[in-house]
C-alpha cells in the first residue's frame, strides 16, 4: 500500500512538472564569469553604433529634452527602496548594452518601449521601436542634499558608456568617475577603453539597504564579469569582485582606475583669466596607505606637459583620489558646488602582490574634461589567456578623520617668481619646449647652477589634534629634496587664526627641466604627526 502511495506521488509530480516545465533556478554571478570566459575565446565584437539620424542631429541644448518618463521607473510601482532610471541614446553614447532583471524566478532582458522616455524634441524621422537605453541610473531614499519631499529617490549610481561609473555619497554632487578597468592609460594616443556590454540589475527586497549588479566588460584585449554590491549612506560603500579573461598580453594594465578633473587650485599659477572662482576642480589630490603603512598625500598640479607619475609599494593597504578642500570660499560656485564632489578610497581585499599607483595628469584648457587619471598598476603583467581574480571595496565619501589617521596637508603655497607658462590646448601636445628632456649624465666636476631660480614652499599642516600642540613646542621637520638644495634654513610656525602649521622652505633645483622630488613630514621625538606630504616640482629655463 505504501509503495503504490509513493509511486502515485511521483507520478503526480512528473505530471506537474510536464505541463508547468521545471522551477528556473536563480541567476548568479558564475553565469557573468562563464560568458565572459566563453567571450574571450571569440573574436572581439564591440557593441554597433545605433544611434539613430534623428538623435543625431540633435544639440546638446535638444538633447536636454530626451528624458526618463518617472511613470515607467523601474520597481516603483512596488515601492521598493532602490528604483532605476535609464538614459537614452545620445550624441556622447551611441552604443547599447543589454539590460536585465533579476529575480526569483531568473533573468529576463528588458524590453525597450518608446513611451519610456519624454521626447520634447523635434525629429525628421521616426525612431526604432527596439531602441534600447544609453545606461541608467539607480535611485535611493533621501541622497541630494536638497531631497524633494514629494519625491524623495535621488540618484545616486550612475552608468553611462565605456566601463565608467559614478557614485554619491548622501549630499554630494557628481565629480570624478570610477572605471573597471583600464588598458594602456600610460601609453599617449594608445589607450583601449573596455566597455560594459551587459547588465543584470538584481531586485531587492522592500527592506534592503544593499543592491547587487552583475555586468560583463569586453575589450579587444580582456573580457571581464564585475559583480557589484551598493551600500549608499553617508558613506556610499561599493564592493566590487571581478573575475578577468585576456585574449592578449597587458603590458599596461590599470585596477581600479579612476577618471578626474583639475583645472587650477591654490598651487597654480594659471587661472585662464577667471577672476572669480578661486579654484576649480573634482579632486585636489591623491592619498596612498603604503604596505609599509606610510601615509602619502601627493597635490594635483596645473600641467603644460604630460606628467606620469609611478608610486611603487607591494600589497597597499588603500588608495584613493581625494577632494580634499570642503571650503566653499575657496570655490565661490554656486552652479558647479565643486565643495561637494565625492571623494573616492579603494581597501583592496587580499594581497596585490608588486606593483605602483600610477597617476596620469594631461593638459587642458577646458574644466569639462576629466584630466586626471589614477590607476594602481600590477608588476606581473597579464599574458593572452591568463585569468585574473580580484576584490575591493570603493568608498565615496565627504570626509574621513581616519584617512589618513594622522594631520593631513590642507593647503600647499608655491611661489615661483617665474611668469606663468603657456598651457596647451586640452588633448593637444605640449609645445616641445615644456617638456622635460631625461636627465643628463652628471658633470665629473661640480659645476654651478645653470639658470634655476629659488622657490618657496609653504605647507600647511591640520588634524588630528596638531591643533592642540603649544606653539612653542614645535614639531620636527623631516624634509628631503632631491635633486636640489634647501638654500634657506626651513622652519615650522602655528598658524594663531586656525591653529594649523605652516612649514616653510625654499628650495634651489640642480639642473633646468630636471624635476625635483620633494618629501615632508612633522615628526614629535621621531613619531610622525602628519601624513608625508610629497611634490614633484619641474624647474624651467627663465622665459621659458
Amino acid at each position: 500500500m505504501r509503495l503504490h502511495l509513493v509511486l502515485a506521488l511521483l507520478t503526480a509530480l512528473a505530471l506537474f512538472l510536464t505541463f508547468h516545465g521545471a522551477p528556473r533556478l536563480r541567476f548568479s554571478f558564475a553565469e557573468v564569469q562563464a560568458l565572459a570566459q566563453k567571450q574571450a575565446q571569440e573574436k572581439f565584437q564591440p557593441l554597433p553604433d545605433i544611434l539613430p539620424p534623428g538623435l543625431k542631429k540633435l544639440t546638446p541644448a535638444q538633447e536636454l529634452g530626451v528624458f526618463w518618463n518617472d511613470t515607467y521607473r523601474l520597481w516603483r510601482k512596488q515601492g521598493l527602496p532602490f528604483q532605476v532610471d535609464f538614459y537614452p541614446l545620445s550624441n556622447d553614447q551611441h552604443t547599447a548594452p543589454e539590460i536585465n532583471l533579476v529575480d526569483r524566478h531568473g533573468a529576463n532582458r528588458l524590453p525597450y518601449r518608446p513611451r519610456f522616455f519624454h521626447f520634447n524634441v523635434p525629429l525628421d524621422s521616426p525612431l526604432p521601436d527596439d531602441l534600447g537605453y544609453g545606461g541608467f541610473y539607480i535611485r535611493y531614499p533621501h541622497m541630494a542634499p536638497k531631497s524633494d519631499p514629494n519625491s524623495p529617490l535621488d540618484g545616486f549610481f550612475s552608468v553611462k558608456g565605456a566601463s565608467y561609473f559614478r557614485v554619491l555619497a548622501k549630499n554630494q554632487i557628481y565629480g570624478l568617475s570610477a572605471r573597471a578597468l583600464a588598458v594602456n592609460a600610460i601609453v599617449e594616443n594608445k589607450e583601449e577603453f573596455p566597455q560594459f556590454t551587459a547588465w543584470w540589475l538584481d531586485q531587492p527586497a522592500p527592506n534592503d539597504s544593499a543592491m547587487t549588479l552583475d555586468a560583463l566588460l569586453d575589450s579587444p584585449s580582456v573580457s571581464g564579469a564585475y559583480e557589484f554590491t551598493l551600500h549608499p549612506g553617508a558613506q556610499t560603500s561599493v564592493d566590487v569582485h571581478a573575475v578577468l579573461f585576456f585574449r592578449k598580453d597587458v603590458p599596461q594594465l590599470g585596477l581600479a582606475p579612476f577618471s578626474s578633473m583639475y583645472f587650477y587650485g591654490e598651487n597654480a599659477k594659471n587661472h585662464f583669466g577667471n577672476g572669480s572662482h578661486p579654484e576649480i576642480h573634482d579632486s585636489d589630490g591623491i592619498l596612498m596607505n603604503t604596505g609599509r603603512d606610510e601615509w602619502a598625500w601627493r597635490p594635483l598640479e596645473q600641467t603644460t606637459f604630460r606628467q606620469v607619475y609611478n608610486f611603487s609599494d607591494e600589497n597597499p593597504r588603500g588608495f584613493g583620489l581625494i577632494q580634499r578642500d570642503r571650503d566653499f570660499q575657496h570655490y565661490q560656485d554656486l552652479a558647479m558646488n565643486y565643495n561637494l564632489r565625492p571623494s573616492a578610497w579603494v581597501t583592496p581585499h587580499g594581497d596585490w602582490g608588486k606593483g605602483a599607483l600610477q597617476l596620469i595628469q594631461l593638459v587642458t584648457n577646458n574644466p569639462n574634461t576629466d584630466n586626471v587619471v589614477l590607476q594602481w598598476h600590477p608588476n606581473t603583467a597579464p599574458k593572452a589567456g591568463d585569468r585574473l581574480e580580484l576584490s575591493y571595496t570603493i568608498d565615496f565619501y565627504m570626509n574621513d578623520a581616519n584617512r589618513p589617521p594622522l594631520a593631513y596637508a590642507i593647503q600647499t603655497l608655491v611661489n615661483d617668481p617665474a611668469p606663468p607658462p603657456p598651457i596647451a590646448g586640452s588633448g593637444e601636445p605640449a609645445p616641445a619646449n615644456t617638456k622635460p628632456p631625461a636627465p643628463a649624465a652628471p658633470p665629473a666636476k661640480p659645476a654651478p647652477v645653470p639658470n634655476t631660480t629659488p622657490v618657496q614652499f609653504l605647507v600647511d599642516f591640520a588634524g588630528d589634534g596638531i591643533e592642540n600642540i603649544a606653539p612653542d613646542h614645535k614639531p620636527d621637520i623631516d624634509l628631503t629634496c632631491s635633486p636640489g638644495t634647501i638654500v634657506r634654513e626651513s622652519g615650522v610656525e602655528k598658524n594663531d587664526y586656525d591653529k594649523s602649521w605652516r612649514v616653510m622652505f625654499t628650495i634651489i633645483p640642480a639642473q633646468v627641466n630636471v624635476p625635483v622630488e620633494l618629501r615632508c613630514l612633522l615628526r614629535d621625538h621621531g613619531k610622525p604627526l602628519t601624513e608625508t606630504w610629497t611634490y614633484t616640482w619641474h624647474p624651467a629655463a627663465p622665459g621659458k
